[in-house]
């Protein structure tokens, strides 16, 4: 089983570091390395907040907050999850808290590389937090 380590550079950017090079339990080659899609890609150090018209809170505190079992849903944008809003757990007491946007470092699609919020996916099923996926332009429909 692969293991994965979560890092934060200098400029606050949480970055996930696959330390055994497996994917899904099979070691990575030269020969099997582009069945799993990877040829380089870009350098990207995730979405940057500045880019966004709503609130947002960074990558690096979501993840902290997730290890710390203050995550209480989220709710990734279809049809890959470049967008995602995390709904953290309230104070006793305190009114429920809203929705807020995943930001500034949050992992982008990289079809050329290992940039995923696949990653994230899988962050918050390993800690039994509910999400959902939703596609936007159906979200209003109601049968």
């Amino acid at each position: 089983m692969a293991s994965m380590a979560i890092w934060t550079t200098s400029q606050g950017v949480a970055l996930a570091i696959d330390d055994d090079l497996t994917r899904g339990g099979v070691k990575l080659t030269p020969f099997n390395g582009l069945a799993f899609q990877y040829r380089g890609g870009t350098s990207s150090s995730g979405l940057d907040a500045s880019t966004l018209n709503e609130p947002s809170v960074p990558y690096a505190e979501f993840l902290e907050r997730l290890d710390r079992g203050e995550v209480e849903f989220v709710e990734f944008m279809a049809p890959n999850g470049d967008a995602a809003y995390v709904t953290f757990k309230s104070k006793e007491g305190a009114e429920k808290d809203k929705p807020i946007r995943i930001g500034d470092g949050y992992p982008i699609e990289d079809p050329e590389g290992w940039s995923s919020p696949s990653f994230v996916v899988k962050a918050v099923q390993k800690r039994n937090v509910p999400f959902k996926f939703t596609v936007p332009a159906l979200a209003s429909y109601k049968t």
